[in-house]
């Protein structure tokens, strides 16, 4: 009772409201947590050490400390422009190095970039002859082929195919170990091989995400060598066969135990429900966010993370008929997960939306974009924001092992869980397609490689 009392005096005492130091105020309640939990306590006096938890170790390190730092976001929030002026203009943020690193930010993206032989040889590529080839064994590898546009059952075909006879500068011999059906998967075979920015002409190897193993690497390859586990870092690389060739440039690193490799496939959708939160919205503990297509992975890890993070979320979820269990079941399921409110997609989700709120929008898989009538953005003042993943990868490849540790401690404690479905490639790929295919999964499709690679299992996917 004591200690509680004395917690509360000074809390009283510090709070940035009151005049007191921000940084002080978060040591006291950090003091507090570790006296007021006896395990954290005995922690404490037997190492020196404070414990925390996965959550509290998420809570530390998101959302740029927002979900930690009350003390100091309360005094930034409190503080004037005539303050905050006075901090710009103190010794400190007027030295050299502060005055260069803004002169080097003024420059833009030109202001980093250094040409070297790496360079010029990834752009203008290597002559044939001025280094080994890497030969490879004669063998052949299952793939999925797109030959045309139109319905995936209808426009994919698996095949046997020879591999490349050997590997030249800059390639790496990778082997498949899973590889998600996605829905940009089924739309780029729709459209005979469009993505985004990027199309393919059929017939190319379907599959843009997936997580393999390398095998064998060329001459130029500076950073991968055999063991390691990769992701694509681009669209269209072709991720649904047992053996790739692939450019180094073309592929992610992971770092080695960082994720189960069952989550690493789906190593996307874990990123892409990270910094949707993060980035957008500046949101705060007891904020609220509203999440159409919730029962999608992304939907789904992004309901986990919110529990997480004291958010509350609304789930939107589309009518489904009661031979899937109806909504009921789904609701119950993303409740489970700690979704707030489960509500059916009807009416309006535009006109719900309050005065200044953001909307970020990931995917449109659909094809239609979303419009809204211009007194929305004059009176309601929205804001509206698009976002990729893959763009903000290259963009800040320097946060993404940060990023990747944080989710790894989170799959590997069992508080972020992403629901999958395999099956066997290429023995069991029709059943794996018409799967992804249908409506209202909850799950994953996953495609397993290394087992059932026979000859007899060839045939094409066509719906009856």
């Amino acid at each position: 009772m004591q200690i509680r009392q004395a917690y509360r005096n000074l809390l009283t005492k510090t709070h940035p409201d009151k005049g007191g130091d921000a940084e002080q105020f978060d040591r006291i309640k950090a003091a507090y947590e570790v006296l007021a939990d006896p395990e954290k306590k005995q922690i404490y006096d037997r190492t020196g050490k404070v414990h925390l938890s996965v959550e509290e170790q998420l809570r530390r390190t998101f959302g740029h400390g927002n979900f930690r730092d009350t003390g100091a976001a309360s005094q930034a929030a409190h503080a004037t422009l005539s303050e905050q002026i006075t901090v710009r203009q103190s010794p400190v943020e007027q030295s050299h190095t502060a005055g260069f690193d803004a002169w080097m930010r003024a420059r833009g993206d030109a202001s980093g970039s250094v040409c070297t032989a790496d360079t010029i040889a990834d752009k203008y590529g290597v002559v044939k002859g001025s280094y080994t080839s890497i030969a490879l064994p004669a063998t052949e590898t299952y793939q999925v082929k797109c030959t045309k546009a139109g319905p995936a059952l209808e426009s994919l075909e698996l095949v046997l195919e020879p591999l490349a006879a050997s590997l030249e500068w800059g390639e790496v011999l990778v082997s498949m170990q899973y590889a998600p059906i996605n829905p940009a998967d089924v739309y780029t075979a729709r459209t005979g091989g469009m993505y985004g920015d990027a199309q393919s002409t059929p017939p190319f190897v379907a599959g843009h995400d997936g997580v393999g193993c390398v095998t064998k690497v060329g001459e130029g390859v500076k950073g991968l060598v055999e063991g390691n586990w990769v992701v694509p870092r681009c669209t269209h690389l072709g991720t649904w066969r047992n053996l790739a060739v692939c450019k180094e440039a073309d592929l992610l690193k992971l770092p080695e135990g960082a994720l189960p490799i069952e989550h690493a496939a789906v190593f996307r959708e874990l990123c892409l429900a990270y910094r949707l939160l993060e980035d957008h919205g500046n949101l705060k503990p007891g904020d609220c966010i509203i999440l159409n297509a919730a029962n999608s992975t992304v939907g789904q890890l992004i309901i986990q993370l919110c529990h997480l993070l004291q958010l509350r979320c609304v789930a939107v979820v589309r009518e489904r008929e009661q031979a899937t269990g109806g909504v009921a079941q789904c609701a119950d399921r993303l409740k489970s997960l700690g979704a707030t409110h489960v509500l059916l997609d009807k009416g309006s989700l535009k006109a719900e939306l309050d005065k200044g709120s953001q909307l970020v929008i990931y995917g449109c898989t659909g094809g239609k974009a979303p419009a809204w009538p211009w007194q929305s953005w004059v009176f309601k003042d929205l804001h509206v924001k698009g976002f990729n993943l893959r763009k903000w990868m290259g963009d800040n490849s320097k946060q993404l092992p940060k990023m990747l540790e944080a989710l790894g401690k989170l799959v590997n404690a069992g508080k972020l869980v992403a629901a999958y479905t395999e099956y066997s490639f290429p023995a069991e790929f029709g059943e794996a397609l018409d799967h992804a295919c249908s409506s209202y999964k909850d799950t994953k499709i996953l495609l397993r490689f290394g087992e059932g690679c026979s000859k007899e299992a060839t045939w094409r996917c066509v719906q009856a």
